[in-house]
C-alpha cells in the first residue's frame, strides 16, 4: 500500500462531506493521544496534519454523522454471515449489490447504505447469525491488517438507500430502546445509577479504573459471577478502544479473589 493512498481516500472523503479518523497502522486501534471515531472531521487541514505524522496510519469513517449505516457480514468466526445472507434471499431479504461494499481481510463484507432515520442504537450485534448493522464507525479500504487489506469490491459504486425490508427489522428494536416520556419521572434507584454506569462508559485513560469499581458495585448486588462476567465484558465492548479481554480477566480475577 502507498503512503500517500490513504490520506488521497481520505481528502476524497472529506470533500464529500463524510468525516474520517485515523487509527495506529495494521490495527484498529486509535492513534495513541487520539479518540477515535470522536476525532473524526472533514477538515483538510487537520487530516493532511494526521497522516503527514503517521502516514501509514488506518483509516476509520464515521458514520452516523454522515448518515451511513454499514451491514457487516462475518466470516471468520463460528458462524458465517454469507450462509446467513443465502437464508436471508431465500426470505426476499436480499441486500442490494450495486451499492458500495468492501472486503475485509478476513473476506467479510462491508456493504454501505444510506439511512434516513436516526437510529437508537448504534451497533446491532448479531441482527442476524454472523451479521452485524453498524451505525457509528467503521474501518475501511485502504487499511490494512496483518498484512490484508480492505478493498472495495467495485470502486466508484454509489452508495444506495438502505432496503426497506433491514429499516423495519432495525426499527423493532428502536422502539424498545426508546425511552419512555415518564421515565425522567421515576425516582432513580442505586440500581438504576448502576445501569446507567453500565452503558456510559469513560474516557480511554479510565478503562482499567471504570472497570474495576463498575465489577465491584455489580458483585455487590448479589448476582452470579457469570452474570457480572458478561456485563463486566458488555461495558468493555461499549469502551472507545475496548481493553484487550486479558486485561479485562486480570480485573475481575483480581476483584473476585477479594470477596
Amino acid at each position: 500500500m502507498k503512503q500517500s493512498e490513504v490520506l488521497t481516500t481520505a481528502l476524497k472523503l472529506a470533500g464529500d462531506g463524510i468525516p474520517v479518523y485515523p487509527l495506529a497502522p495494521n490495527s484498529k486501534v486509535p492513534l495513541k493521544g487520539s479518540s477515535g471515531y470522536q476525532d473524526a472531521t472533514t477538515d483538510i487541514q487537520t487530516i493532511a496534519g494526521w497522516f503527514e505524522h503517521v502516514p501509514r496510519a488506518n483509516l476509520g469513517m464515521r458514520l452516523d454523522q454522515a448518515g451511513l449505516l454499514v451491514v457487516d457480514v462475518d466470516r471468520h468466526g463460528k458462524t458465517d454471515g454469507v450462509q446467513t445472507m443465502k437464508q436471508l434471499n431465500n426470505q426476499g431479504k436480499t441486500l442490494p449489490s450495486d451499492t458500495y461494499i468492501e472486503r475485509t481481510p478476513n473476506n467479510g463484507l462491508h456493504y454501505f447504505f444510506r439511512c434516513a432515520t436516526r437510529l437508537a442504537v448504534k451497533r446491532h450485534i448479531n441482527l442476524y447469525p454472523g451479521i452485524d448493522v453498524l451505525t457509528d464507525f467503521i474501518l475501511i479500504a485502504p487499511s490494512m491488517i496483518n498484512g490484508g487489506a480492505y478493498k472495495s469490491i467495485e470502486a466508484g459504486a454509489t452508495i444506495q438507500d438502505a432496503p426497506q425490508w433491514l429499516m423495519n427489522d432495525l426499527l423493532p428494536s428502536q422502539r424498545m430502546n426508546r425511552t419512555p416520556e415518564h421515565a425522567s419521572r421515576i425516582r432513580k434507584t442505586w440500581a438504576g445509577r448502576l445501569l446507567d454506569e453500565l452503558t456510559t462508559g469513560t474516557s480511554e485513560g479510565n478503562r482499567n479504573s471504570y472497570l474495576t469499581s463498575l465489577l465491584g458495585k455489580i458483585l455487590r448486588t448479589g448476582c452470579d459471577g457469570g452474570t457480572a462476567y458478561e456485563l463486566l465484558q458488555y461495558a468493555n465492548e461499549r469502551l472507545q478502544p475496548p481493553l484487550p479481554d486479558k486485561e479485562v480477566n486480570t480485573i475481575f480475577k483480581s476483584i473476585i479473589k477479594r470477596i
